[in-house]
Parts: structure tokens; sequence; C-alpha cells
């Protein structure tokens, strides 16, 4: 949660909270339609970034020449002294991104058009196996690091010229300097639309994407058998002979060094999916690759149980720009399951259309186009079951303050936390309240659908300022709409708060936070820290409550919390614990509990509270400080 990392850490004695939960899998899921399956005849490629709620996003301009020729694009994410550099050839070209707003712990880009028309859509993050990895690991720590999904859309955007230069520049870069992560990506322009997956710290492929298949690819590696015949061989990688795959030199030979070669090396030809994927794909992954295949073709031949999911699919029918917005909200409707939004984990079937989502982005590009304008990126800010698709443009010259906005403090006057407070509210009444959603989200996403055909930077700049405008004041709508609704929900019901457990709360899994109506005029949920066990009830922008008008209940399996678990409540408020079947249950009016005998970490020292005292905090411990800091640069892996 980098872009919360100041309130968090100026947030109640929950230090160790934080580094519990700031541990997200990777789950993005990225798409690529090819224009003869496209309705209109064009190449429509994206993403969702999907990592964490309360995690701000903003549209940015960045202009020609801020970095000059000889200037050094530096990487802070893993460590500021060794970081990955890159030198830029020449001053540094203008463009567009959908970004991070805490630069201090790395860009993170993510997505958007440079002046030459190259469009870079980065990164599903994924991971290799452990016997590859072995034989090639990332190149993650040491005296230098590799390139990461902080800076490497920076490095692209910046300097490249055309989609295949792109990619033979990041091919040099991953070859020599290495990488610090596995991904897959897209590079592209007008003419093309490359798609790349990094294995492990030096292997990679990159193909030239054909035009009559799709494809959907969460966060692991998906390219199947690949025909990898040299036909020219270049310092650092090679190129096919038919010219339609970029691969490192020792793609085959690590898999076969590390025993995993799966192929016929005789005729060129390796099973990447085989060779560098771990044996068995996550049900996270299954049940975003399974439902987006199926929502696009709904005949296509794979299910829950597949052993192969082919990257390049057969299409049934035309496929619109809508679909593929709609693609992005699928929450498994199409196939007869219940998703599960809270946790990534081997046993949680997790939506494409989750709760999770920062922001969302489609791509359409039209060939006829020129170079410098290859056609529209549409983006959702916030997630896209509740933000409205709009078009940006190549060279567009400004946008509009509410997607500009880089408060990480929660304003309504910013694009994505307009979004998040909507879609916090959906959350209590999803059924109901979705009806609200769309009432408006459905008219006015066919208002801001436009043709991918070039246009000036003036008019570009015109159209764009009125559709985001329109999107804007669209979502407003459906937001105040909400707000008295929502009001009434928590007075008049009751609900169960799932606690979203993650790796250092393994144990919690299973945990809920159960609550009568009018409990509080906001939704509560459970947070909970570790070396003291502490649990906090909290709101859903992670502030703590300060009283509660009626008991909560909140039941904790045994394996979490051992034998004869007792807790102490604020003074001169209540708590009780009853122990039955395996599941602790605790009543209590306390907003927060302690639990008794245990005491911090000895290496943990107190230190003072920060100045921003947004959620009332004593107490920061300086080694979990540490913690954060290194955590969070290294796992912001998507699939972003």
């Amino acid at each position: 949660m980098k872009n919360i990392m100041k309130k968090t850490l100026a947030a109640v004695a929950m230090s160790a909270t934080f580094v519990a939960t700031i541990i997200p899998a990777k789950a993005c899921t990225g798409v690529i339609v090819g224009s003869e399956i496209s309705e209109t005849g064009n190449f429509i490629f994206g993403r969702t970034e999907d990592l964490e709620v309360n995690h701000n996003k903003a549209y940015k301009l960045h202009e020609a020449g801020a970095n000059k020729k000889g200037d050094k694009l530096k990487d802070v994410s893993y460590d500021p002294d060794k970081g990955y550099e890159f030198e830029l050839p020449h001053d540094s070209y203008h463009f567009t991104s959908i970004s991070d707003t805490t630069p201090e712990y790395g860009n993170f880009d993510e997505a958007g058009f440079n002046e030459k028309g190259v469009i870079a859509d980065m990164t599903v993050s994924a991971s290799a196996n452990d016997k590859v990895l072995e034989k090639d690991p990332y190149v993650e720590d040491g005296d230098a690091i590799g390139i990461t999904e902080a800076i490497i859309t920076t490095v692209v955007l910046s300097t490249a010229d055309t989609a295949i230069d792109g990619v033979k520049l990041l091919a040099n870069e991953i070859a020599v300097k290495g990488a610090a992560e596995g991904n897959a990506l897209v590079v592209a322009d007008k003419d093309s639309v490359w798609y790349m997956e990094i294995y492990t710290g030096h292997q990679f492929v990159a193909m030239n994407y054909p035009k009559d298949k799709f494809s959907v690819f969460p966060n692991t590696f998906w390219l199947n058998e690949c025909k990898l015949d040299k036909g020219s061989e270049e310092e650092h990688y090679n190129v096919s002979k038919d010219g339609n795959f970029i691969y490192s030199k020792d793609i085959f030979k690590v898999a076969e060094d590390a025993g995993t070669f799966k192929g016929d090396k005789e005729n060129s030809v390796i099973d990447l999916v085989g060779s560098y994927n771990p044996e068995q794909y996550s049900l996270g992954n299954v049940s975003r690759a399974w439902s987006g295949i199926k929502f696009l073709n709904k005949n296509a031949k794979v299910d829950k149980d597949s052993k192969v999911y082919p990257f390049l699919q057969d299409a049934d029918h035309k496929i619109s720009l809508n679909e593929v917005f709609q693609f992005t909200r699928n929450r498994m409707e199409n196939v007869g399951v219940t998703a599960n939004d809270f946790g990534r984990s081997s046993d949680v079937v997790y939506p494409i259309g989750n709760r999770n989502t920062m922001e969302s982005h489609i791509f359409e590009t039209k060939k006829s186009n020129p170079y410098e304008v290859p056609g529209v990126m549409y983006l959702a800010i916030g997630s896209p079951l509740v933000s409205p698709y709009v078009p940006y443009f190549p060279n567009q010259t400004s946008a509009i303050d509410q997607a500009m906005n880089q408060s990480n403090d929660p304003t309504l006057d910013s694009v994505y936390w307009l979004a998040l407070d909507t879609l916090y509210m959906v959350e209590v009444n999803r059924g109901e309240f979705m009806e609200v959603v769309n009432r408006h989200l459905s008219p006015a996403q066919k208002e801001l659908i436009v043709s991918p055909d070039a246009l000036s930077a003036e008019e570009a700049t015109k159209v764009n300022l009125e559709k985001a405008k329109l999107g804007f004041e669209e979502l407003k709508a459906c937001h105040d709409e909400l707000v008295p609704l929502y009001e009434a929900f928590l007075k008049d019901h009751g609900y169960d708060s799932i606690f979203n457990a993650r790796k250092k709360t393994k144990d919690f899994a299973g945990t809920v936070l159960s609550v009568e109506a009018a409990t509080a005029n906001k939704h509560l949920k459970l947070a909970i820290s570790l070396e003291p066990t502490t649990l906090t009830i909290v709101d859903d922008y992670g502030n703590p409550v300060e009283s509660l008008e009626k008991d909560v209940k909140i039941t904790i399996p045994q394996v979490a919390l051992g034998e004869g678990a007792e807790f102490e409540a604020a003074e001169g408020l209540n708590v009780s614990t009853e122990l039955k079947d395996g599941l602790y249950t605790i009543t209590t009016n306390s907003p927060k509990l302690t639990l008794k005998g245990e005491t911090p970490a000895e290496s943990a020292a107190p230190a003072p509270a920060k100045k921003d005292q947004n959620f009332g905090m004593i107490w920061v411990v300086v080694g979990i400080i540490a913690v954060v800091a290194i955590v969070v640069a290294i796992n912001k892996k998507k699939d972003n």
C-alpha cells in the first residue's frame, strides 16, 4: 500500500498490521484482442492494475526533455543506492502515464503513449519455478538490481521510437543488467502489438501478436509451444526466422540445466509454460483465465480443471470494445461461480472485476492513423466496477484536475477516491446498490466511446476534457445517490465483515467481525496487528473508530490464538471470550483489544509518533518502519 504509506506509518500502534497486510499476492489481468476478430477491425488490449484498496492512481503528462541525454533514470523501489539505472541515449520523449503518487517508492508509470506513438502497457507480475530460478535467479540483491516494474514503463516511453525498438531495448537491458522480477507486458504501436514474458533473471521471449487471436493473461506465464528457430543473432538476443519472436540466447539452456525443459529442441520448439512456470496454476489465476476466456468466447474449450489454457484463443464472434470493458468487470457470473475478493491464496476463487483494482486501461489502435497518434486509451481510474472508461489521447495537453489529483488523503475531488468511496458503499449491499451504479454507468459509458481516429492536439484535449468531465459528474451523481441509501442500510441492517488475511496473518483466515444494525454510521472492519496481538475496529480507510453504539462479535480460529486466550478492553469497556468447537467468540463494545500476556518483540523499540496523527498513533515501531519500506517496495508485483 505505497500510497498510504505516510498515513499508515502515522497510524495507531498498527505497525505490525501494516507489515501483515502489505504483502498482497500478484493479481493483475491482461487482455489482447487481435484486429481481425475485433468489431472495429482494430487491435484492442489492456489490463486491470489490481493490488489493493486505498492506493491512489493519477493521470500524468510528462514533458519532453524533462530528462536530458546522459541523465540516468534511477529506480528506488528496491534500494535507492543500488537500484537499477538507465542512461538516456537522448532527451526523454513526451509521454503520458497512469502512475503511483508516491515516487519516493518507485514511479510505477504503468501504461501510456509517447510522442512517437509507442504504447507501453505494463506489467502483469509473474514468477518462474524454483528450479529455473536456481540456475538464473532474479537480480534483486547484491551490488546492483535488475530492471523492475517500477521503472520499466518509464524507460520504454522515455526512449523508444517504435514497438519493436522498445522490445529490443528491454531485451538488451535484461540480458546485460538482468530483471529483478518476472513479468508479462505489451509494447505496441499502430502497426504491431508485441507481447513479452520475462521469466528469470535474464531469460525472456517476446512475440509479435497475431491478428486473428485473443488472449487472457493473469499473473503467471502463458506462452505455450513456440518455434524459436534462429534467424538472426544479435549481441544480446536472437530473432526467429519469421521475425515474430525475439528471445534470450539461453532460453533453451536454462530450462535444460534445471531439468524442466519441455519441447522439441531438435526442431527448435520449447513449451515455455511447461519449462518455466510453476508446476500448478493457482486457483486465483485459474479463476481469472477460465472466466475471462469464457466471457470473450462462451464456446471456448476450457474450464476450471483444464491442465493447459492456450494463450492464443479463437473467437466465436467479433469482439466489441464494450465487451472488453465488461470483461474487466467480470465477477464470474458467466461461469456460475461466486467470486471471493478477500484473499488470493491457492484456494480463493478470485474475479477479474475485484475490489483491489486501482485502475484499468484499454487501448484501441488504428493502423491507418499517423505513427504519432496510434489510437486512444480508455482509462477507468479506481475500480471499473463503478468507474467509467474515459478516452485519453496520445497528444492531449491537459486533463481534468480530478484525474490528476495526487492526494494520498481521501478526497471526493479525485476520480480515484470518489470511485473507491462509491465501491465501499456498494459492498455493503452489492445486489441493490449495483443497480444504482449501472443506472448511471451504462448510459454514460455509451456516451464516452469515441472513434480511434487521429485528432489534433487541440481537438484531442477538448474531447478528453468534455468526456472526462461527463464521466466524473456521472460518478459523482451515482455516489451522491448512494450516500443516504448506505447510511440507511447501516442503520437498519447488521452484517458480517470478513477479515482479509494475508501472509503474516494467515492463521487468522476465517476471522469474522459481526456487526449489529445501528452500531456505527460507517462500515466497520477488523485490523489485526501482531507482537502484541491487537484487534482494532476500523473503517474502510483504516481509521480506528472512536466508539461503538452496540457490542460486536469477533470469531477467530483457535489456531491463531492458541489455548486460553483472553483480551483486555479499553478502560471502562467490556469484553468476554468463549472458546467452542475450535473458534473463539469475543463479544465487546471496545474498538480496540489487546491479547493479555503478550508484550512487543524485544527487538522492537518504541519511537516518537510522527507529526501526522491521522489515526491517533502514540508510538511507532522503528524496526517495523524499516521493514515496511523494504517490503512495500519489493511486493508491488502485479499483475500490476
